[in-house]
């Protein structure tokens, strides 16, 4: 089954938008901060004068007691501790996302809720397709089990490349190497056991890309697989809250409605469903 072009923005999807732009926008602002330090360090290249010294009103610099030289190398690089950092951060928001589909498709009773709570990062994915009766595009995700693999050897083995992560990057189709290299300006395929990684911009910016296409698509399995009475409560429950002081019912129902056109538009949802969840609400 074709998943919908369409995305809803439900609560909790807006939220996480919210946390993956001011991730990108920080990573990228570190990135750049880095950057222009450097070239304004490089007036004081071959001093043997402390940061401290130069710089005495900066707060903690003294934490980087360096002369303008090695504090000039060290910035040079940080688009590698960046790109390493990156890849945990971004996938850490993206699991707690599919954690949230999958509670909602526990909420529908299409998968037990002690599976969409006890469901491991790798599984996620799956277990979320079978809730929903619906399969996404494979490419990304392929491309995610490298990323994770990546994180993994950054977080427990010191960055060096393992057979695990060899083997994953040996699993890629080769449209999916092909867009890697392209997204990343790298290719994972000349990674070896025991290499060290670095991973940098490119990687950076690969891993928003692959999690923002793998959320859209499991929005798309939700919007399969919720049943439409829960997405209109969903809808009235939104709006409600993000307008509370909504006065008498015809308002509350403009308002409601409304709401719904604008975030939930792919599911085209008709004024009388949101009249009558609203009606529901009240005989409740």
């Amino acid at each position: 089954m074709p998943v919908p072009l369409g995305v809803v923005r439900f609560r909790a999807y807006r939220r996480y938008e919210a946390l993956r732009v001011e991730a990108s926008n920080a990573l990228m602002g570190l990135l750049a901060g880095a950057q222009l330090s450097n070239h304004l360090l490089q007036l004081n290249r071959g001093s043997d004068r402390l940061l401290p010294e130069v710089y005495p009103n900066v707060p903690h610099i003294r934490r980087f007691n360096l002369t303008a030289e090695a504090a000039s190398d060290i910035l040079a690089e940080a688009d590698v501790h960046l790109g390493a950092m990156s890849i945990a951060y971004v996938l850490a928001l993206h699991e707690d996302s599919l954690k949230t589909c999958l509670g909602m498709a526990a909420d529908a009773e299409l998968v037990s809720r002690r599976r969409a709570r006890e469901t491991p990062s790798a599984g996620q994915h799956e277990a979320l397709q079978q809730a929903c009766g619906s399969r996404i595009d494979g490419l990304p995700l392929e491309q995610l089990a490298v990323l994770r693999r990546m994180r993994n050897a950054v977080i427990h083995d010191g960055g060096r490349v393992d057979q695990g992560l060899v083997d994953a990057v040996s699993a890629l189709s080769p449209a999916a190497v092909l867009a890697w290299t392209k997204a990343s300006g790298s290719d994972p395929t000349r990674l070896a056991k025991g290499d060290v990684l670095r991973l940098g911009h490119g990687e950076m910016l690969l891993a928003l890309a692959v999690t923002k296409a793998i959320d859209r698509a499991c929005n798309g399995l939700l919007q399969i697989g919720l049943p439409r009475d829960h997405w209109i409560r969903e809808a009235v429950e939104d709006a409600l809250t993000e307008h509370p002081q909504a006065g008498h019912a015809a308002t509350v129902l403009r308002k409601c409605h409304g709401f719904a056109r604008h975030h939930y538009g792919p599911l085209r949802l008709a004024r009388a469903e949101v009249e009558s969840e609203l009606a529901r609400r009240r005989e409740g």
